[in-house]
C-alpha cells in the first residue's frame, strides 16, 4: 500500500490534525512493523465514514478520557449513551422524518381514540392515564431505549461476568497483572493509566460491545415498529402507547404492493394463456366471442376475487387497536413487566460464553460498524447451550409472551370486526410476520439469545377466544389477576374450553397453515 494513500486515509478518518499525529506515530515504528502495516491490501481498511460514525458515537458515549471510561464501567453493564447515539444514527438516516406533521398527529389521535372506544366493549380493562403519542423514529428510540437497557441489563451483566471468567481461566495469574498495551494488527495501541487492570478492560469491552448491539438493534427496529408495544412488552415511557406514522405509511404501501404484485402475476399468466388460445383458434367469430367472454371473466374476477387496496386509515386503526390493547393490559396488570424482568434475570444467571466463537465473530467482521461488531456479543452465536434452568426460564418467557399476544389478538378481533373490513387480512398478515421473525422475535433473539416460537401465540389466541366464548370477557380478563390464574397453553382453560369456534372468534387459519408454520419453524406439532 502506498504511504501517501494510507496517510490520506488517516486524514479522511480523523481529520487533518489527528490524522497527521497518528501518521507521525506510525512513522516512528520500527521498520519491520511499519512495512508489515503498509503491506496490507487497501481494500481491507475500514470505510472512513464508518470510522467517523463510530468515533462520534464513542465521543457521545463518554469514551474519550480515562475518567469517562471508568465512569462508564461504574454506571452499569450497558453504555446507554453509546447505545442511544448509535440507534439515533440509524433511526435518522435515509429519509427519516425529523418531525411529526399536524396531519399525521391528527390521524394518530383519531385512530387511537376510535380504538379505545371500540375496546371498551371488548375487554374489562380501562385505558391508562395520559394521551397516546405520535412519534418519529428517533422519538421512539428516545422513548424506549432506557427501558431496553434496564430490561437487557441482567443479560449484559452476566455476559460481562462470563467473559471475564473465561479470559481469567485462559490467562491464569496474568489476569491479576497489568496490561501495558494492545495491538490492532501490527499497530500498538497504548493503554492509558487507570485502565490497565484486565478486569476493568474486560468490563469496558463488555459494556461497549453490548451497547453497540443494543444500539444497532434499536436503530434497525425504529424503522420497522409501528408503535410502543411491538416487542410484546412495555418499553415506552408513555403508558398510553404511541404510533409511528411514517412507518405505518410505509407498511401500508408495502401491504398493498404485495397484493398488487400477486394479482399482477396472475393476470400476466392468464394473458399469456389467452394469447396461446387465441392463436390456436382458427375461427374468427369464435375468437371474438372468446375475447368477449374473457373480458367478462376478467371483470368478474376483478370485482369478486381481487381485493381492493387497504386504506391507510384502516391499517392505522388496526395497529392502534393493537397498541391500545397492549397499553390497557400492561397498565391493568402491575405484575406483568416485573414478571418478565424476573424471568430474564433467571435466564441470565446461567449464561456461559464461548470465547472461541466470540473471537471468530470478531475476526469475521466485514467492516468497522455496529452491525458486524455486535455479532461478537450475540448470544445466539457465542452463547454456550442453555442449562436446564435456562430452558425452564425460556419456556416461561415464551408462554407469558404468547399469552399476552394471544389476548391482544382476541380482543382486537372482537373490538374491530364490525368496523374494519380487512381485519381478517390484517390479522393474518400480523401472524405471518411473527412466523418469519417480527420485532418481538428478533428482539428476544438478538439481544437476549431467546428463540421464540410464534406458533405458541396462535395457540394462545385460540385459547383466549375459547375462554371468552365459554365464560365471557369478564372471566377471561380476571385470569390476569395473578400469574397462577393464567390458563395453560398445554392443558386449555381448566378443561372447560369448547372445541368449536365461535363466529366472533378470530379465524384460526386451519390445519394447513399450522402445518406450514411448523415446517417453517422446524418444529413438530405438539
Amino acid at each position: 500500500m502506498d504511504e501517501n494513500a494510507f496517510h490520506d486515509w488517516l486524514i479522511t478518518c480523523f481529520g487533518k490534525e489527528q490524522g497527521d499525529a497518528v501518521w507521525q506515530q506510525i512513522s516512528q515504528l520500527p521498520d519491520s512493523i511499519r512495512e508489515q502495516l503498509l503491506s496490507q491490501d487497501p481494500s481491507t481498511l475500514p470505510n472512513p465514514a464508518e470510522v467517523q460514525q463510530l468515533m462520534n458515537a464513542f465521543t457521545v458515549g463518554g469514551l474519550n478520557t480515562v475518567n469517562e471510561m471508568q465512569q462508564t464501567v461504574q454506571d452499569g453493564p450497558i453504555n446507554i449513551k453509546l447505545a442511544k447515539s448509535l440507534a439515533l444514527q440509524r433511526a435518522n438516516a435515509d429519509g427519516s422524518r425529523t418531525t411529526v406533521s399536524a396531519e399525521e398527529g391528527a390521524a394518530v389521535r383519531k385512530a387511537m381514540s376510535e380504538a379505545n372506544l371500540w375496546l371498551d366493549s371488548a375487554c374489562e380493562f380501562a385505558p391508562p392515564s395520559g394521551d397516546p403519542q405520535a412519534l418519529t423514529r428517533a422519538g421512539w428510540v428516545e422513548g424506549t431505549l432506557d427501558a431496553w437497557a434496564k430490561f437487557a441489563a441482567p443479560i449484559a451483566a452476566s455476559m460481562g461476568d462470563a467473559l471475564a471468567s473465561v479470559i481469567s481461566e485462559r490467562l491464569g495469574d496474568s489476569f491479576n497483572g497489568e496490561i501495558a498495551g494492545m495491538f490492532a494488527g501490527p499497530v500498538p495501541i497504548p493503554i492509558p493509566e487507570g485502565m490497565k487492570d484486565p478486569a476493568q478492560l474486560i468490563k469496558l469491552l463488555g459494556n461497549t460491545s453490548f451497547a453497540m448491539q443494543l444500539g444497532h438493534a434499536a436503530g434497525v427496529l425504529s424503522r420497522e415498529v409501528h408503535g410502543g408495544f411491538d416487542q410484546g412488552i412495555a418499553l415506552l415511557s408513555n403508558p398510553a402507547g404511541a404510533l409511528i406514522a411514517q412507518n405505518i405509511e410505509e407498511y401500508t404501501a408495502s401491504l398493498n404492493s404485495n397484493v398488487e404484485d400477486s394479482f399482477g402475476n396472475i393476470s400476466e399468466e392468464e394473458t399469456a394463456a389467452d394469447a396461446k388460445t387465441d392463436k390456436a383458434d382458427a375461427d374468427a367469430s369464435a375468437g371474438e366471442q372468446h375475447s368477449a367472454m374473457d373480458a367478462q371473466t376478467e371483470a368478474l374476477f376483478n370485482e369478486i376475487v381481487q381485493p381492493d387496496p387497504i386504506p391507510q386509515d384502516e391499517v392505522m386503526t388496526f395497529l392502534a387497536l393493537r397498541e391500545a390493547a397492549h397499553a390497557r393490559l400492561f397498565s391493568a396488570v402491575p405484575w406483568l413487566m416485573p414478571r418478565f424482568e424476573a424471568l430474564i434475570g433467571k435466564y441470565a444467571r446461567g449464561i456461559s460464553i464461548d470465547l472461541d466463537a466470540m473471537e471468530e465473530q470478531l475476526r469475521d467482521a466485514e467492516s468497522l460498524d455496529p452491525d458486524s461488531i455486535s455479532n461478537a456479543v450475540n448470544l445466539t452465536k457465542v452463547g454456550i447451550p442453555d442449562t436446564p434452568e435456562q430452558r425452564e426460564a425460556m419456556a416461561s418467557i415464551e408462554s407469558l409472551l404468547a399469552l399476552v399476544e394471544g389476548w391482544v389478538d382476541c380482543v382486537v378481533w372482537r373490538a374491530g370486526m364490525a368496523h374494519l373490513p380487512h381485519i381478517e387480512q390484517l390479522t393474518e398478515m400480523a401472524r405471518r410476520e411473527r412466523a418469519t421473525g417480527g420485532p418481538a422475535e428478533r428482539t428476544f433473539e438478538s439481544l437476549l439469545g431467546l428463540e421464540l416460537r410464534p406458533k405458541r401465540m396462535r395457540e394462545a389466541a385460540d385459547l383466549w377466544s375459547m375462554i371468552t366464548a365459554a365464560d365471557g370477557p369478564e372471566a377471561r380478563d380476571a385470569k390476569w389477576t395473578h400469574p397462577d390464574m393464567l390458563p395453560s397453553l398445554d392443558g386449555g382453560a381448566n378443561g372447560t374450553a369448547p372445541n368449536s369456534q365461535n363466529p366472533t372468534d378470530p379465524p384460526s387459519g386451519g390445519n394447513d397453515w399450522d402445518a406450514e408454520l411448523s415446517k417453517l419453524l422446524g418444529e413438530e406439532d405438539s
